[in-house]
């Protein structure tokens, strides 16, 4: 990794903690909020693969938690954005995918990944409150994934024009 990649990287991470914080719409049965970071956290994946993909997606959003307000969902958070970068990584290197534009084999990816947020953020509401709590928030769990999939298909081809992928 050169200067120049740790610097994008860094930008990245910045990027995810403001698109999180920027819109947050409070769910009260968790404490938790709907937001706009996951559209970053997938560009994240792809354009610094999985394993720098997992520290700058979870790290963003784990940021914007501790400086929103939101500690006690830090490392929850670190955890499961991080996975979620880290699985589109995966995804578009397994599939080889071209990703310097959105084609729906992206998208499919951007879907299993957002899926999984869905199912990390259930798991951890309903350790952290209860099942009946985690139930409530799942749609707007669900409505934030759509809206980050919508968003990061859009961003996708603007955002390559700066950034070239991590090598396979």
């Amino acid at each position: 990794m050169n200067i120049r990649d740790l610097a994008q990287m860094a930008l990245f991470m910045a990027l995810i903690a403001v698109a999180t914080m920027i819109v947050r719409i409070p769910i009260p049965q968790t404490t938790g909020y709907m937001n706009l970071g996951d559209s970053i956290v997938l560009l994240s994946g792809i354009f610094f693969g999985p394993a720098l993909g997992f520290i700058s997606g979870g790290i963003g959003s784990a940021l914007a938690d501790i400086l929103g307000g939101y500690p006690q969902w830090a490392l929850w958070t670190l955890a499961i954005k991080g996975m979620e970068a880290m699985l589109i990584g995966f995804a578009v290197r397994y599939a080889k995918l071209n990703t310097a534009k959105t084609t729906l084999p992206v998208v499919l990816c951007f879907i299993i990944a957002t899926a999984w947020m869905v199912l990390g953020y259930f798991v951890a509401e309903t350790i952290m409150y209860d099942q009946k709590a985690a139930l409530a928030e799942l749609p707007a769990n669900m409505l934030q994934a759509g809206g980050s999939v919508v968003l990061a298909a859009f961003l996708l081809p603007l955002f390559s024009r700066i950034i070239r992928p991590a090598a396979g």
